[in-house]
């Protein structure tokens, strides 16, 4: 459980450096060149509108219904701004509670999509959740027997911790934040992606400006985490079109645009996993699908500036700029012993959905099987200049790789 929690967070961290950075671009203008800022949104009062539409232009033409939601969430996070908005006094009251509980149900959900049904069932949800801020929350700001559960014990240390808080916060919207701040903990370690790092950021930032009293810094914040979402939008979209769902290398269109960036001299390595057809019939597609993992993560892992790609079915493709073959075969000899030597436990019977209230016997001893990988390695020539010659030319040292006896590596005779 800990090293789960620990690789989740190392991805946040890398997912979210970008995000991250503009953030702290913005915190930084918003500090030392606070005239800038103001002066900005004084000229164009209407950037924020424009940033966060874009925003959730982009959100809906890729299905992030989530993000969408949290756009129009930032649109109501500065629409009190402006008096002359519609409505613009009703949104004030419960505007701390509403925030936060949206952005905490949008944090647990998924994207639903914009069918009809989904969005009468999203609708009715935010619905609820606006009267719930509005209406109900807002009863335990008086001193109430509800306002004393509050205050004692759960946040009434906060409050003489840090007395300042009483000019922000009410004790419900106080305990409100505690509360979602475990949602958002867990949240976002246990499902890291750019969407779910964009409400996190969305609700650090709000809790931010809650402290502030100026229009810039709401202003400010709401036309970068409109960035943000945007930039969101594109990566989840590019990692979709470039790596491979299955295993999560990079996939054959990812191959084809480094293709365009590589120089006269590169290496080209085909692979294909021995009899994996048979293996398929004899064990299943979903053990099949374990075995496809298993290679393309051993082949990520190869050394001498290689990179591997997902060509299709049980065939991936490695490539190696600047590198003869010769300076190739020892690196991809130690992959194949890698492969080679891994065992796979298979299980005799499958796992219980419930752990047996009886000491159960002791297990059958799992089938240990082996896989193996051949290798066709082929480099660009003058004879052969185009990729598609030299990946020919792979695919027949492939071959001979395979009439050789499979587990081995050859190089094309050029």
């Amino acid at each position: 459980m800990f090293a789960f929690a620990l690789q989740g967070i190392f991805r946040f961290l890398n997912l979210a450096l970008i995000p991250l950075i503009l953030l702290s671009v913005a915190g930084l203008l918003y500090y030392f060149q606070p005239l800038l800022v103001s002066h900005t949104f004084q000229r164009l009062p209407w950037l924020p509108h424009i940033a966060i539409g874009f925003a959730c232009a982009i959100a809906w033409q890729f299905g992030r219904s989530r993000l969408v939601y949290l756009g129009l969430i930032l649109f109501a996070v500065i629409a009190p701004i402006n008096p002359h908005w519609p409505f613009s006094e009703y949104m004030l009251q419960g505007h701390v509670s509403f925030v936060i509980l949206t952005i905490c149900w949008l944090m647990l959900s998924k994207d639903k999509g914009f069918s009809p049904n989904s969005l009468i069932v999203s609708g009715s949800i935010l619905a609820a959740l606006a009267l719930t801020s509005a209406y109900l929350l807002p009863l335990t700001n008086t001193h109430t027997l509800v306002q004393h559960w509050l205050l004692t014990p759960s946040t009434a240390w906060l409050f003489r911790l840090w007395p300042a808080l009483y000019q922000w916060l009410t004790a419900s919207e106080l305990l409100l934040i505690l509360l979602s701040s475990v949602i958002a903990l867990f949240s976002s370690i246990w499902r890291v992606n750019h969407s779910q790092i964009a409400l996190l950021l969305a609700w650090l930032s709000y809790l931010f400006v809650m402290t502030h009293t100026g229009n810039d810094v709401k202003v400010l914040m709401v036309t970068t985490l409109a960035i943000i979402i945007a930039f969101s939008v594109i990566k989840d979209s590019f990692t979709m079109a470039f790596k491979d769902e299955l295993t999560g290398i990079p996939s054959r269109r990812a191959l084809m645009q480094k293709v365009e960036t590589l120089g006269r001299k590169f290496t080209l390595v085909m692979s294909d996993i021995d009899h994996f057809k048979k293996f398929n019939d004899s064990y299943g597609h979903d053990v099949g699908d374990e075995v496809l993992k298993l290679v393309a993560s051993k082949l990520s892992k190869v050394t001498g500036g290689g990179k591997a790609f997902r060509f299709g079915g049980e065939e991936f493709v490695m490539l190696f700029p600047g590198q003869t073959p010769e300076q190739v075969l020892p690196h991809i000899e130690a992959i194949r012993m890698l492969i080679a030597d891994y065992d796979i436990a298979l299980r005799t019977q499958p796992r219980p959905a419930k752990a047996p209230k009886s000491k159960p016997r002791l297990p059958a001893k799992d089938k240990i099987v082996k896989v193996t990988t051949s290798f066709g390695i082929a480099q660009r020539t003058k004879t052969h200049s185009e990729f598609e010659d030299v990946m020919k030319q792979a695919d027949i040292a492939l071959y001979s790789a395979k009439k050789a006896g499979r587990n081995c590596v050859k190089v094309a005779k050029q």
